[in-house]
């Protein structure tokens, strides 16, 4: 891909924290706490740590293959063929993750705020600023989100701050009541959403500046550990507040911030969340149609991805609408089919193309 457009090591780690903190924060807590309980910290601590060996995938095959992104690679790895049959469901999850970004804000503002609205208007809004944002390429997006996750993450830690007096640490006791099961439950559904997705990041890696290559690795890893504890900070604090309610709550950031109070001058803040819940989801829609317009075009061989973005987010609106069952059968399908779905298409090709690497590398220096 000749032009290619190219960023820091710390501006690409800056992308990868965006896209797996941004929505995750505000859509995480409640059904976490609604499988594991008290230990839902526990499940984050085993989904991240999951999340981190995919990384460590992505970042080896990344050092083989410098300058190359997931498609470019495949293809240089196992062939045209094998790499169509490994990379189409790829795709076909990309089309479906970032129709389901979409209908996350779609449903929480019919749900939350205009329960009267249309939902299709909020997935042409949010696919409409995310397509030009795409288009406009890595190097903006990667300028404009440093400022929008600051300014989100700001107001997420004030509200946690704001809410200590009502905090009560008892609720987090006892640990492993029930068992592991219930960890392994949360595990499983945080594997899937948001720790498996870092795949996504095997497209754009390729983007990093070759001077700054050895910075990549530590700061991949640390935008990483970051997101964990701050996942498991906003579980904690929810547990604290709301207590064996916290999983029953949908959105439970949004209704902790709705009961916080300040001396009858701050209150009714909710609105920050629910706009920090909507910055979030427009930042990982904008990474993801990103992502998939740049491997459709590298799979057909297309010079110029900006030519897919406008199309591909119109298919995605018309998915968005497939998709919207309702809240219920939506939360079902991420809980359980999700992560299954998320193995097939983004962890199987990941650990086919790592394997065959590793492979190829023992048998280039047993011939030296």
């Amino acid at each position: 891909m000749t032009n290619r457009e190219s960023i820091t090591s710390g501006q690409m780690s800056l992308l990868f924290f965006t896209f797996m903190t941004g929505s995750a924060i505000v859509n995480i807590p409640a059904p976490i706490i609604a499988f594991a309980k008290n230990d839902a910290w526990l499940s984050l601590i085993i989904s991240c740590t999951i999340g981190g060996l995919l990384l460590s995938c992505i970042l080896y095959l990344n050092k083989h293959y410098p300058g190359l992104t997931f498609v470019e690679y495949s293809l240089k790895a196992v062939g045209t063929w094998i790499t169509f049959l490994l990379l189409i469901p790829f795709v076909a999850y990309l089309f479906h993750m970032c129709a389901g970004i979409v209908l996350d804000v779609d449903l929480f503002m019919t749900s939350s705020l205009m329960d009267e609205t249309p939902m299709y208007i909020f997935s042409i809004v949010v696919l409409l600023a995310a397509a030009i944002t795409a288009h406009v390429g890595i190097e903006a997006m990667a300028r404009m989100f440093i400022i929008i996750i600051t300014l989100m993450l700001c107001f997420v830690v004030v509200i946690f701050i704001v809410a200590l007096p009502d905090y009560r640490p008892e609720q987090l006791l006892p640990i492993l009541s029930q068992g592991i099961k219930p960890v392994l439950h949360g595990a499983y559904f945080t594997y899937g959403f948001p720790y498996a997705e870092v795949i996504v990041f095997a497209m754009l890696l390729a983007f990093v500046r070759k001077t700054n290559n050895n910075e990549l690795n530590r700061s991949m890893y640390m935008a990483l550990i970051i997101n964990g504890v701050i996942l498991i900070t906003s579980v904690v604090c929810t547990i604290m507040m709301f207590g064996p309610m916290a999983g029953e709550r949908k959105y439970s950031l949004y209704q902790f911030a709705r009961i916080i109070q300040v001396v009858d001058i701050i209150e009714r803040i909710e609105s920050v969340i629910a706009m920090a819940l909507i910055a979030g989801s427009y930042m990982k829609a904008t990474i993801t149609l990103y992502a998939l317009t740049l491997a459709i075009s590298q799979l057909l061989r297309l010079r110029d991805y900006r030519i897919l973005i406008f199309p591909t987010a119109l298919i995605i609106v018309l998915l968005t609408l497939l998709l919207s069952e309702g809240m219920t059968k939506w939360e079902e399908s991420v809980a359980s089919i999700h992560p299954l779905y998320v193995s097939i298409s983004y962890v199987l090709p990941l650990l086919v193309l790592t394997l065959v690497t590793w492979i190829k590398s023992k048998r280039k220096q047993s011939s030296v």
